[in-house]
């Protein structure tokens, strides 16, 4: 490395959750910030903090010239660290740790790859830890509606072994609870290839979870949150601070020693509250969609990484508050609107009260008993920009939820858009 002013960082993504906190932690931790986005008009490319940003071809287009893209980036732009954000980021770079060993990248290990990404490896490894998880199996080409609602009931859970695939990176699958055996028939009947899905038992809780940082297997930093409102199958949108659950935070250190873990990851949990049993459900290891609310609490999980990585520098554990809620303004709108559709006679007053609370988050900002995902003072420009773009984000959401749009993570009109310089 050669000496400058500010270490350097190349953030990959482009989202306003995960790709946009992480962005805003490096650059307050006086890193220099280059973005390598996939949609070219993302929001969070207004942010202040990114100094510089790259186009490479996308990687389902032609592999190779990603490769070699990305390549020639790395050694011209002398990075102290490579932060992908996303399963579409790093499964490429995983898929070329061989040409790219000579660059300090924050990928998990190819262990942690194995039994972490794919959520059939995770429930086997659950098993063997004695972490309960719900009953389920792979999806079989021979299960019919009838054989899977005899096995585990009603309602059941479809959901892919992988949000992504390396040959299948514009596309996220969607995890789906099924209400009737109509309805299961007709997704059977839409899976192309059913090994890639799972099959499992509904279990009756809500969303909690429970966020690390690890070195060599042992824990660091651990932050929990309780989901107040998600989609349905779909990520959180509003959620809370809460204390660590010691029998969560078991499962974790378990996980984590097994794997040797070293960087995040994202314990994603069931908590029923009434009878206090749980289940976990996956594991992300990686940036999740809910860090916004820690890093505004202090535990800056990127900042921390960082550290950790490329100085070998640790940080004592943080103390933060319970009770503190935080949401992302675009899908937590989509989420409650969406909700409006299922609504019984008894339900419309709630909802009602969650409309104005929705509309009210900006008095709650003031006080800080709220927080949001992308309003920051330090840094306004994507939330506003977010806003500008509100009614095309939901436009093309109920779009994909009506007639199952595929999710093109990048704009047609730049498909052809030459490569910026560093």
């Amino acid at each position: 490395m050669t000496s400058r002013a500010r270490e350097r960082v190349l953030v990959v993504g482009d989202d306003v959750r995960i790709f946009l906190a992480v962005v805003r932690s490096l650059g307050r931790a006086g890193k220099e910030v280059h973005a390598a986005p996939f949609n070219w008009h993302s929001p969070a490319l207004k942010s202040r903090y990114i100094a510089a940003v790259h186009y490479f071809p996308r990687y389902s287009d032609d592999p190779a010239a990603w490769c070699a893209s990305l390549l020639a980036t790395l050694r011209a732009g002398d990075f102290n660290l490579i932060v992908p954000c996303d399963d579409p980021a790093i499964y490429p770079l995983d898929a070329h740790r061989n040409e790219l060993a000579a660059y300090p990248i924050a990928i998990p290990s190819p262990l942690v790859m194995s039994l972490l990404f794919d959520k059939d490896n995770t429930r086997k490894l659950c098993l063997d830890l004695g972490i309960p998880i719900t009953p389920g199996a792979r999806l079989a080409s021979g299960d019919t509606a009838q054989k899977l609602v005899g096995q585990f009931g009603l309602p059941l859970v479809i959901k892919p072994r992988q949000s992504y695939w390396i040959d299948r990176l514009d596309v996220m699958g969607k995890t789906s609870i099924m209400e009737s055996k109509a309805d299961l028939e007709a997704l059977l009947g839409s899976l192309n290839d059913r090994s890639r899905y799972l099959v499992e038992s509904h279990f009756a809780g809500v969303g909690v979870g429970v966020s690390v940082l690890a070195q060599n297997g042992k824990i660091l930093h651990a932050f929990q949150h309780r989901r107040l409102r998600e989609g349905r199958g779909g990520p959180s949108s509003y959620r809370v601070s809460e204390p660590i659950n010691e029998e969560l935070y078991g499962a974790c250190e378990k996980t984590c020693a097994h794997t040797k873990l070293t960087g995040v990851c994202m314990f994603e949990f069931r908590y029923n509250l009434a009878n206090h049993s749980w289940i976990l459900i996956e594991t992300n290891a990686r940036f999740w969609g809910s860090m916004p609310l820690p890093l505004s609490l202090g535990l800056d999980f990127p900042r921390f990484l960082y550290d950790l990585l490329v100085h070998q520098v640790t940080h004592p554990p943080i103390s933060y508050p319970a009770g503190i809620r935080a949401r992302n303004l675009v899908l937590d709108g989509f989420n409650l609107f969406s909700a409006a559709r299922n609504l019984h006679r008894g339900q419309i007053g709630g909802w009602i009260a969650d409309l104005g609370d929705y509309f009210t988050q900006p008095i709650r900002w003031l006080t800080g008993n709220e927080r949001s995902d992308t309003f920051v003072m330090d840094d306004m420009g994507p939330g506003f920009w977010e806003c500008l773009t509100l009614p095309r984000s939901i436009g093309h959401k109920v779009t994909r939820v009506v007639i199952g749009k595929p999710n093109r993570r990048r704009s047609k009109r730049t498909a052809g858009k030459p490569a910026a310089g560093v």
